[in-house]
């Protein structure tokens, strides 16, 4: 009788419930959910989650907590059985079992046994989660690195987590749900999650009882501006002015404190800021426009609401309202202050009486102003009059229900963690790092880790808040890591070494950062999808590998790469290039199946750890084989236009699906069935895809009747064929409805759809042509490095006349050449990795004496299958009197090296190097290096050995020449000795300059020889004290010859240079009817 009358009176207390969680929220459990037991109560609230209450009085409450606030539940099945004192509650995956009548729960009278990493595992009070994964914590004010300690989240290798709720405050059941102290005398509640690795039903039981995720507005995942300084109205308009100017698009202003009066006469004391009636830095609290920057605030509103801006105003709120506030008299009335005493009115956010007029007098008006939503900066203490409450939580909770009560828009608000629960109000903000790689570093791991708490949407201050300026590689980086995090917002502190505007950076970081946010707006439409995603289930959009892939240890390992949605996989860069590198290298683990990396276009198997170079233009993303990618053009707003044209990424896969979502953006419809899905599906059979876009599910107000699409095949050959609904598409060059087009230099297939209606399926079929696309994987990278190398080639003293760039010209230009030529892929594609290789061995052959052109080999290389130079291990080439020396090489990995030592080019049928080749004085030693298997050759690395009889002598001058000097009549600056004519082993000044070189030829034979000498700027060359050659004056890199008649023996030489200004270089070779034209010195 007695169990009859407590669920009767369960059953009434639900039919009463509050409200606030009338929709979403009921916290009043199914009764069939109930087990009591005397002074116990079970609650099955699903399969692997059980509540466990204790209480002195046998009264149980039913009450939402600041945590749970959901309770109904279905009810799971389970069993439930009284044995010797022994009540047991059995589901498919947990055994409960209590001592009845035993009291408290304790180690000794309650377990619960599940199964956990294949083991069986018992569960007690007091029991360690030792294998937790952590959660989050509530700022990360002046954090430089890693924060200090995480509070423990819900995901725990252990496989279960405990949430005690016992000391959790609750809210009432009024119309406005209230915070009130749990009553009871210590009482025990108790959530238990025993999931093994199911880590995503794990948070999706929790969001189940604990709430929702909140849905921020579509605008929020737009860009958002933010800086610690004083702004006025007109700056505010400029600054947007300059966003516009230079095409960077942007949704949220965040205007901090300066909005309101922050000084006054009365707030200083010789020049000291003063304490105000709360004890806090006067000015610090304000809610009274500073009319000196914002003249008139309903104007400036109405400009920002023009703009399409969302506005966001930052509170301090401790001090309450103060006397010089314009709303102080009627704020101080309706709490029952006489105004006439200029006593403040306290902060006491859970004090309801203060809170409702706080909102309704404060701040309701200014949000009719046009402002669209808080930043509630709590910076100070952090308990309230209620114990269990801290003010950073509750200001949360009274932000967010204030506007969900209005029901006007979506609510958003702007703060820091407040503990589980806050999870129903968002967005994060991490408070004040510093401007460090440290904090860089650290940030993607904290921000897919508070996923465990369900914490979605941490939005950093990118670019870091304070200390030092940081470089512009750090900013950079930040903006391109806060493109794949979930709110992207800059800040910084007023100082002028904090830049926040992109444009302000060097040309190439400016164009790398605008281009990062270009691409944050394109995947608004995947970001607003995942956010729905995350509303349903838990799983933030940001959250860590091991959710997908609980058993791999490589998920738990690197701490910076994450899930980004259900399709994405982003590993940002989060450490500086090495000085005089274009790039570094990065691992990744990747999943099995195949990944497709965007930067790159490369098509990457799965189940191991790769390494990929990536440079500062790049972002590591990693896109599921298969996935369709929902994007939108480009916009300067995420609200500027319907999502039409829709486009969809459909990347290198068999088979993918997409269910779009979509709705009003702003508002709380969608909670009551104002929504739409659009189903996406492709299959690939052979080179054959079907798509199919069905007919679109729901609806809600102002949804589109009929839509364009834009379809995208990254990694693709052009198509044979495409139709749609049954109708040809024709190929055009230009992007037009109705047609397909294809991008070159990303391999890309572009489908222009026409605008169809949303109610009917649409079909598409593409024929693409029997290639493998592997072939075309990582291409997109290599022409994209390639064109930077030829711009950069073209601005940095390559020497034409002797090194052919034409095969690097041509080959940077391939991507538009096959747009000009789509018929000739295959065959351009076969030969294009010799074509690359050949150009690489180009550029080896020039960043060996040119070293500007070195970072660029280093970078190029990584795509070609060539050879690296042989490395002398000889150090010294000068050798003093010795007539003969030992030539050995360094051997690197499996290259062989092939040696001449008559100064020929040596080829694979040349000496094979196998030990120490001896030598006679002078001698050139030219070697290469060619794999043992297929590859390419190396560039020729080559070496003079010589004595101190035998090498070159020269004379170095200074002097400013149009033609040659009379050197005989100059001083020298420097004398020595060199081996060869290169100019570069000679240390000199880039201008005006001179050099004598004065030697010994051997003269193998007698015969007709010719000499050449190339030179820019003046040359002259003597043999036997005869002059040669005159190629005198100042001249860009020319080549002279002369022919003379020699027979064998010795020959002194004498070649005269100056260099004037710009180009500079020299060449001395010679031949004969026997022998090919080779360098001059020396002979043999």
């Amino acid at each position: 009788m007695k169990m009859k009358t407590k669920q009767f009176l369960i059953i009434l207390f639900f039919l009463a419930s509050a409200t606030l969680f009338a929709q979403e929220n009921n916290p009043v459990a199914n009764p069939a959910a109930i087990v009591v037991s005397g002074n116990a109560r079970f609650t099955v609230l699903s399969p692997r989650v059980i509540r466990m209450e204790w209480s002195a009085d046998a009264k149980f409450t039913d009450n939402a907590s600041l945590t749970i606030v959901n309770r109904n539940l279905p009810v799971p099945a389970f069993t439930q059985k009284e044995t010797n004192g022994m009540l047991e509650i059995t589901t498919d995956l947990v055994k409960l079992k209590y001592k009845t009548g035993s009291g408290k729960f304790t180690q000794n009278n309650l377990s619960v046994d599940f199964m956990a990493n294949g083991k069986s595992t018992t569960w007690t009070i007091g029991l360690q989660n030792k294998g937790n994964l952590m959660g989050t914590t509530r700022t990360l004010d002046n954090v430089d690195g890693e924060s200090k300690e995480l509070e423990q989240g819900i995901i725990s290798r252990d496989g279960w987590y405990a949430i005690d709720d016992s000391g959790r405050p609750l809210f009432d059941n009024s119309n406005w749900a209230w915070v009130m102290a749990r009553p009871g005398y210590k009482p025990q509640d108790i959530y238990l999650f025993a999931y093994d690795s199911d880590y995503k039903m794990a948070l999706k039981e929790y969001t189940n009882i604990a709430g929702k995720i909140a849905m921020p507005p579509r605008f929020a995942f737009g860009a958002w501006w933010s800086k610690y300084r004083e702004y006025t109205d007109t700056e505010f308009r400029e600054l947007v002015g300059e966003f516009k100017t230079h095409d960077v698009p942007l949704d949220v202003f965040v205007i901090d404190i300066d909005w309101h009066i922050k000084s006054l006469p009365s707030f200083f004391k010789n020049g000291q800021r003063q304490r105000d009636q709360a004890g806090e830095d006067a000015g610090w609290t304000g809610f009274t426009w500073n009319k000196n920057f914002f003249p008139s605030p309903e104007k400036f509103l109405k400009w920002t609401d023009e703009q399409h801006l969302k506005t966001c105003l930052n509170l301090h709120p401790a001090s309450g309202i103060q006397p010089f506030e314009d709303v102080y008299p009627e704020m101080a009335k309706a709490m029952g202050i006489d105004p006439a005493t200029k006593k403040f009115v306290p902060f006491d956010i859970t004090d309801k009486k203060f809170a409702t007029n706080y909102m309704d007098l404060v701040l309701h008006p200014v949000e009719k102003m046009g402002v669209d939503f808080w930043w509630l900066d709590w910076q100070q203490w952090g308990n309230t009059k209620i114990p269990g409450v801290n003010p950073t939580f509750y200001l949360n909770y009274v932000h967010y229900s204030d506007m969900e009560r209005q029901n006007k828009v979506r609510p958003l608000i702007f703060h820091r963690w407040g503990g589980l629960g806050n999870h129903r109000y968002q967005i994060g903000f991490s408070g004040d790092t510093y401007v460090t790689w440290k904090t860089l570093d650290y940030q993607p791991y904290f921000t897919a880790t508070a996923a465990n708490v369900g914490f979605g949407y941490w939005s950093h201050d990118i670019g870091g808040h304070q200390g030092g300026a940081g470089t512009p590689e750090l900013y950079t980086r930040w903006i391109q890591w806060g493109v794949f995090s979930p709110i992207f917002r800059t800040h910084a502190t007023a100082m002028p070494w904090h830049e926040r505007r992109i444009w302000v950076y060097p040309l190439e970081n400016f164009e790398i950062m605008r281009e990062a946010y270009k691409l944050r707006y394109s995947l608004v439409p995947y970001l607003y999808n995942e956010a729905r995603n995350t509303y349903e289930t838990g799983v933030s959009t940001v959250h860590p590998m091991y959710y997908e892939y609980p058993k791999n240890e490589n998920a738990y390992t690197i701490a910076n790469q994450y899930m980004f949605g259900r399709d994405m996989m982003a590993h940002p860069i989060t450490k500086p290039i090495e000085e005089g590198s274009l790039f570094l290298s990065h691992e990744t683990w990747l999943p099995e199946g195949k990944w497709y990396e965007t930067s790159k276009g490369s098509i990457v198997d799965g189940n191991k750890k790769v390494t990929m170079p990536f440079t500062l233009g790049d972002i590591p993303v990693f896109v599921k084989e298969g996935a369709i990618i929902p994007m939108q053009p480009k916009v300067e707003r995420t609200d500027e236009k319907p999502l039409n044209p829709l486009i969809l990424s459909f990347y290198p896969g068999k088979k993918g699906a997409l269910r779009l979502y979509e709705d009003e953006g702003n508002n709380n419809n969608f909670k009551k069935g104002a929504f739409t899905y659009t189903p996406v599906t492709s299959e690939r059979i052979g080179n054959t895809m079907n798509i199919t876009i069905a007919p679109v599910e729901g609806s809600f107000p102002g949804m589109l009747s009929s839509r364009g699409y834009e379809l995208r095949f990254p990694c693709s050959f052009p198509p044979v064929t495409v139709t749609v609904n049954g109708q040809n598409s024709i190929y055009n060059a230009a992007a037009k409805v109705g047609s397909w087009s294809y991008t070159g230099n990303d391999f890309e297939t572009h489908i222009y759809l026409p605008e169809l209606p949303t109610n009917k399926a649409v079909a598409i079929k593409v024929q693409f042509p029997d290639y493998d696309q592997q072939l075309l994987s990582g291409k997109k990278a290599q022409l994209k490095y390639l064109k930077k190398f030829e711009t950069f080639r073209v601005l940095n003293d390559w020497n034409n006349s002797l090194y052919d760039a034409s095969g690097i010209i041509s080959l940077s230009q391939f991507g538009q050449n096959l747009e000009y030529n789509l018929g000739d892929i295959k065959s351009e594609i076969n030969t294009f990795n010799d074509r690359w290789n050949n150009a690489l061995l180009t550029i080896q052959t020039v960043s060996a004496t040119n070293k500007a052109f070195k970072p660029y080999y280093e970078l190029l290389k990584q795509y070609g299958s060539i050879a690296e130079r042989p490395e002398f291990k000889t150090a010294s080439s000068n050798l003093d009197l010795e007539t003969k020396t030992k030539v050995e090489f360094v051997t690197k990995g499996t290259d062989k090296i092939y040696c001449t030592t008559n100064g020929t080019t040596p080829t694979r049928s040349s000496q094979l190097y196998a030990k120490a080749i001896e030598v006679t004085l002078p001698a050139r030693v030219n070697a290469i290096a060619c794999p043992a298997a297929n590859g390419v050759c190396s560039a020729v690395a080559s070496k003079v050995f010589y004595n101190n009889k035998t090498g070159l002598k020269y004379s170095l001058y200074k002097g400013t020449w149009e033609k040659m000097p009379d050197f005989k009549t100059l001083t020298p600056v420097d004398k020595g000795a060199v081996p060869d004519f290169d100019l570069s082993k000679i240390k000199h000044d880039d201008t005006n300059y001179g050099i004598v070189y004065n030697g010994f030829i051997t003269i193998p034979a007698d015969g007709k020889y010719t000499f050449y000498i190339t030179s820019d700027d003046g040359s002259t060359f003597y043999i036997n004290n005869q002059l040669l050659i005159d190629n005198d004056g100042l001249h860009a890199f020319d080549e002279k010859s002369g022919e003379t008649t020699l027979k064998k023996g010795q020959y002194p030489i004498r070649v005269e240079f100056f260099q004037g200004n710009y180009g500079q270089g020299l060449s001395v070779d010679f031949s004969s009817d026997k022998m090919a034209k080779t360098s001059l010195f020396p002979s043999l």
